[in-house]
């Protein structure tokens, strides 16, 4: 599962890194990139939020501040699919039973403002993130910090709640380092390539850093890098067209089709095993859902085949109320549930309903969620569903955490995580986004038993815990859809390393006319 690679190495096995890019409709390979060149600047634009700041902990709260943030502050390690990629620290080594990891840190860092990384800067960026909500702190939730030390300079011994087979894992997933001691954490100097020039909500202005540890092996080659707040995804693709943006996160499928054989228009799109899952998330604890036929009837009440060529626009593909497929841990024996309306009806006649009205809660925040919801008020009336929408502004859909656990029916856009990581982000005790509702006994043995094994020992547990879910669990999850982004065809270098829409965009750089 890990592997010590290089930047380098790592650039040349992935080819163009972000997904498959599309010119004009035709894939290029790697062998037809052309070596870096330095210089320029990279307007980039991507939906933003209404709460933005600079702050290091506000790194996840917008598509926007993800990639800000991978630019300002190094992480300990990145994700290529089921791979480790070394970055801060240099290994993660578990003892007999995975309740004490020891992580050795990298040699050579400098932050932005001088000062030497050592593992007193780690230990304290951990022990921040694990006391502020979001999502770092639910990825860091088996760390017991008050049982944790720093052995030296270079060496850190992690203490674990629980045994936890795959922490290394889950301390890849964007756990920026800031300086121990940072007060001022909108202010926090970073390891990163960029250092943070200028600010508005609307508008980031980054500079490339002249003394970067590790431009050796890559960039910046940027000279600086401007990030623009738009919300809307036609805007931003407008943008590009008109020469205001180089690079727009985010576009709908029907930029894939309208502009597939547009020579002015790069199309980047996520690879297989980087699709989002689209869902409809049941709070198990919220009438009417806290009905297990009700859950199962609405399962039945979608047409996943219809979703995928609607939605999707036949990019997509059918998904079987799981996530995580194309991983080596995913359970591919799971059936996938037909579109079965009078087997809803019936469901819904063994809980003694003639039929449930509901309200579904979304918004067009991402592309998929608002136009899947239309689709399944029509769907679902054949099934006995009477849903209506309750459409939900983008930039407020993320501000209300409370809100967002404790609604009956919501639509739901997974992104790829790894599916040790995955899981016990969304279910069991303790999950911080549960939008399902609390775990049942039955599912915390799973979700422990799981997170425990390590190896082969692994993809069974994990296999134990999506039978579980296929079954009884509040996700139905109906469809896997790509992202898709454009650029000028001068954009290149643009990476996925984990999080395709929010690229890294580290190593970017623009050939020149």
């Amino acid at each position: 599962m890990q592997q010590r690679l290089t930047r380098r190495t790592l650039i040349k096995a992935m080819g163009i890194g972000a997904g498959a890019a599309l010119v004009g409709g035709a894939p290029l390979a790697w062998g037809e990139e052309e070596k870096p060149l330095k210089g320029g600047m990279l307007r980039a634009a991507f939906a933003g939020s209404a709460s933005d700041s600079t702050s290091v902990l506000n790194s996840t709260g917008s598509n926007l501040a993800y990639v800000r943030a991978r630019l300002i502050w190094d992480s300990l390690a990145e994700i290529d699919g089921d791979r480790i990629v070394w970055r801060l620290m240099t290994s993660a080594e578990p003892n007999k039973d995975a309740t004490l990891w020891t992580l050795k840190i990298r040699r050579g860092v400098t932050f932005s403002d001088g000062r030497r990384l050592t593992a007193k800067d780690v230990f304290y960026s951990l022990k921040v993130w694990k006391s502020q909500p979001g999502s770092q702190s639910g990825w860091l939730q088996p760390l017991d910090i008050d049982a944790s030390r720093i052995v030296d300079s270079e060496t850190l011994a992690l203490k674990l709640g629980k045994p936890v087979g795959s922490f290394d894992l889950l301390l890849a997933q964007s756990m920026f380092i800031f300086p121990d001691g940072t007060q001022d954490l909108s202010k926090a100097p970073g390891s990163g390539p960029y250092t943070l020039a200028g600010w508005t909500p609307e508008k980031s202005v980054l500079q490339a850093r002249a003394d970067y540890w590790d431009s050796e092996n890559g960039g910046p080659y940027l000279d600086q890098i401007q990030l623009y707040a738009i919300s809307d995804a036609a805007a931003r693709l407008n943008g590009v067209k008109a020469g205001q943006f180089d690079y727009a996160g985010g576009m709908a499928l029907l930029t894939a089709r309208a502009e597939a054989a547009n020579p002015a228009i790069k199309l980047w799109r996520s690879a297989s095993n980087e699709m989002s899952s689209l869902a409809f998330s049941m709070n198990l604890s919220k009438p009417p859902f806290n009905r297990p036929e009700v859950v199962e009837a609405l399962k039945y009440a979608i047409d996943r085949e219809a979703m995928v060529r609607a939605v999707t626009l036949g990019f997509g593909e059918v998904a079987n109320d799981a996530l995580g497929a194309g991983q080596p841990w995913f359970n591919s024996g799971l059936p996938v549930r037909a579109y079965d309306p009078q087997r809803a009806k019936a469901l819904l006649k063994k809980a003694g309903l003639s039929g449930v009205e509901a309200a579904i809660r979304t918004s067009d925040y991402e592309y998929g969620t608002a136009e899947s919801a239309t689709l399944l008020l029509r769907q679902a009336t054949a099934a006995g569903f009477s849903l209506r929408l309750n459409r939900v502004p983008a930039q407020d859909y993320y501000s209300d955490f409370g809100l967002l656990l404790s609604t009956p029916l919501q639509t739901n856009l997974f992104r790829p995580m790894p599916l040790p990581v995955a899981l016990p982000f969304y279910y069991g005790t303790g999950a911080p986004w549960s939008f399902t509702g609390p775990a049942s006994p039955q599912l915390d043995a799973l979700m422990n038993a799981m997170q425990a094994a390590r190896g082969d020992a692994l993809k069974v547990r994990v296999a134990d815990v999506q039978q579980w879910l296929w079954q009884q669990g509040g996700d139905a999850v109906f469809a896997r859809i790509p992202s898709i982004a454009a650029s000028t065809p001068a954009v290149s270098g643009v990476r996925a390393a984990g999080f395709f829409d929010y690229p890294l965009l580290r190593d970017a750089w623009l050939r020149r006319s």
